[in-house]
């Protein structure tokens, strides 16, 4: 049995080995909660991450400069390095830390997750869709890979493709904090009811039980 996280790992493994489970993430629920409501008029955009995964920011660089010109309120807090910056948009970082890491998720109003679509982004398996999700946000993502499976387009988020869609469906999320409460609630749904770790441990207690069994 080959236990991955997404069709496109799948389909390698399975010229290998004749028993596929896909569990992707998955995620506790019970420590990734949503925040308290929040106060505030300004609208944070969200990215956690490592160094290694940064640069995928660059791909909307000119989408998050344009809404910082026109949107004051919006500020961009990035997670997972000590220091970057996107010209046109007041930026804040802050170091990774395990202890800190829900409460610095909690503190988003929208979750970016754009990348690039080549052989090992397609392998990825949007665990930082389901942090988000986990946590109450609606997302913004690339539809790459796993993510078009994660995020159901206009239900606990948006794909974006271009530029132009990334400028448009930001828009929309900053300006409209009821949709983004809606899309929030369907995205904490989703992960709860498909990706949630008490849901997948099950799948694979089943299958490792089916191996056992069969081999009696």
């Amino acid at each position: 049995l080959a236990i991955v996280e997404n069709d496109y790992t799948a389909s390698f493994a399975a010229r290998h080995c004749p028993g596929i489970l896909q569990i992707t993430g998955p995620i506790d629920t019970d420590h990734y909660r949503p925040g308290p409501v929040k106060d505030r008029r300004e609208v944070v955009l969200g990215w956690i991450g490592s160094a290694s995964t940064l640069p995928y920011l660059n791909l909307i660089r000119e989408p998050l400069k344009q809404l910082g010109q026109r949107f004051p309120q919006v500020r961009l807090r990035i997670v997972g390095v000590e220091q970057a910056a996107v010209e046109g948009i007041e930026t804040t970082t802050a170091a990774w830390s395990l202890e800190g890491e829900v409460e610095d998720l909690q503190d988003f109003d929208i979750g970016l997750m754009p990348m690039p679509d080549d052989p090992w982004t397609r392998g990825k398996g949007g665990y930082k869709l389901l942090q988000y999700m986990a946590t109450g946000l609606p997302v913004l993502t690339s539809p790459v890979g796993i993510n078009q499976q994660i995020v159901e387009d206009g239900c606990q988020g948006f794909w974006a493709r271009t530029e132009e869609e990334w400028t448009a469906r930001l828009e929309t999320l900053v300006t409209d904090g009821a949709l983004r409460r809606r899309m929030g609630r369907a995205g904490r749904q989703r992960v709860e009811t498909v990706y949630a770790l008490e849901v997948q441990q099950v799948q694979l207690g089943r299958q490792l039980q089916a191996l056992v069994d069969g081999g009696e």
